[in-house]
């Protein structure tokens, strides 16, 4: 029975009408009978009420609610930490599920073989939103028709793509087991660079965790246009602090390719050297703050990865980008976006 294996850990804050709807896509899902808590960030909304109308309709769900806002990061963290199951399937609020096939996801659970079970590709999705040839499944499939993957071997095939996969916290449901003392540590000592989940990625490369790619995707993810106005990072920090983050990884061949394949959807291109000084362009075009320290702190986090000679390069071409004025990079901004 999947609801002796499985427990399912939501982190939310101040989204009640998102998370109303998810909690109710999860009611008329397979998953309904697991244990399910919420960890709601001491939202000031309605989520309370909406939590206390699930927790009347879902048999095993406890809502755990932080006496403060301890930050999206930090809540994320303690997700990692909550689940007493076998398996864990930490979720975001804001997503959309489709449960119409996942008898498969459903016995990769059951059988207690894989480390991670991928249900989800918001980079390479089987619904194929973004019109590429093949999607995550097919590619593992060609692999192994049993759609089974050790971690290492799926970086070789996909990229850097496989940490940006990953990187979204609910598309892969983990063996809870997994989780040891010194990753909780390293979660929370990461909180700071946006990424406590990276303590649990960087590991599924560093062991080579054994994977299981779901037939389908069992989530799109979520647009939720009420907080993407209004991000708490600028561009250079999310990418510095998304560097400092795969300093985790052990292999040097592997962590190259972690930063050198970075993603920016304002530009067609995942190569570094223009992703970002993209990232530095965009946040001066749009005024943003502490872009220096942010700039300093990225070419910082290069230097970690490339070592001080390629590092010292790479540091006076960021820094060549970053004294352009600001009055150039707005009107390239501009006339960018209303090309677009």
């Amino acid at each position: 029975m999947i609801e002796n294996k499985l427990e399912l850990v939501l982190v939310t804050y101040n989204r009640a009408p998102y998370l109303d709807n998810t909690l109710n896509q999860f009611l008329n899902s397979p998953f309904r009978n697991c244990k399910f808590t919420i960890l709601d960030n001491c939202s000031p909304d309605d989520t309370p009420d909406v939590c206390e109308k699930y927790s009347k309709l879902f048999p095993n769900m406890t809502v755990i609610r932080n006496h403060l806002n301890i930050g999206g990061n930090a809540n994320i963290t303690q997700g990692l930490r909550t689940s007493t199951s076998d398996y864990t399937w930490l979720l975001a609020d804001d997503d959309s599920y489709d449960f119409s096939d996942c008898d498969d996801v459903i016995e990769a659970v059951l059988s207690d073989k894989y480390d991670f079970i991928h249900v989800s590709s918001p980079y390479l999705p089987s619904n194929k939103k973004e019109g590429q040839e093949k999607d995550l499944g097919e590619i593992v499939e060609e692999f192994n028709s049993d759609r089974e993957i050790r971690a290492v071997d799926l970086v070789d095939l996909i990229g850097g793509t496989y940490f940006m996969d990953i990187g979204f916290i609910a598309s892969y449901i983990f063996k809870t087991s997994l989780i040891t003392s010194d990753d909780i540590i390293n979660a929370y000592a990461n909180v700071s660079n946006f990424f406590p989940q990276m303590s649990l990625i960087s590991k599924s490369v560093n062991e080579n965790f054994l994977i299981y790619r779901a037939k389908r995707d069992l989530i799109i993810q979520g647009d939720n246009p009420e907080n993407d106005a209004e991000h708490t990072y600028t561009y250079t920090k999310f990418y510095d602090g998304w560097l400092q983050s795969g300093l985790m990884i052990k292999d040097k061949r592997l962590r190259k390719i972690f930063y050198t394949e970075l993603v920016n959807h304002s530009v067609p291109s995942r190569n570094y050297l223009i992703v970002l000084p993209v990232a530095i362009m965009t946040d001066k075009a749009l005024g943003k703050k502490d872009i220096r320290n942010n700039v300093i702190s990225l070419i910082s986090a290069l230097y970690k990865h490339t070592g001080w000679i390629k590092g010292f390069f790479l540091s006076v071409y960021l820094l060549l980008v970053y004294i352009v004025p600001s009055s150039i990079y707005k009107v390239l901004f501009k006339k960018f976006y209303d090309k677009s």
